[in-house]
């Protein structure tokens, strides 16, 4: 039930992942469970903190740029997984932690770094 209500209260974040994504140049695209990952040609908006991202989600929809690495898309299935603990809220948690306490100390990054057994790596 709780996938449903999550869901439903996410669908404005997945849209507008979908959007992102549509305008990253996809060059595949499937199902994972209910997640909609698609696999884009570039990041063109990169900037900032954001300089340098492997992979992304918003909402259910996962994108994963050229360089991958190989555990990216299990640490971004944990962030949906994340939206779904917090639904429609999520974004607002998260954005809080990274301007509170930076990046590599955001608990939602933390937690899906240990739990992907992926490491941080600047590109």
């Amino acid at each position: 039930m709780y996938k449903i209500i999550g869901t439903i209260l996410n669908a404005p974040w997945t849209l507008v992942g979908f959007l992102v994504a549509l305008l990253c140049v996809p060059t595949h695209v499937e199902v994972i469970d209910h997640v909609i990952v698609f696999t884009v040609k570039s990041f063109w908006w990169q900037f900032g903190y954001l300089k340098g991202v492997r992979a992304a989600n918003i909402g259910q929809v996962v994108l994963l740029g050229p360089k991958l690495d190989p555990q990216d898309l299990a640490h971004e299935l944990v962030h949906v997984e994340q939206y779904m603990r917090y639904p429609f809220i999520y974004p607002f948690l998260y954005y809080y932690e990274l301007a509170t306490k930076g990046y590599r100390n955001n608990k939602f990054e933390s937690e899906a770094y240990t739990r992907a057994g992926n490491k941080y790596r600047k590109i």
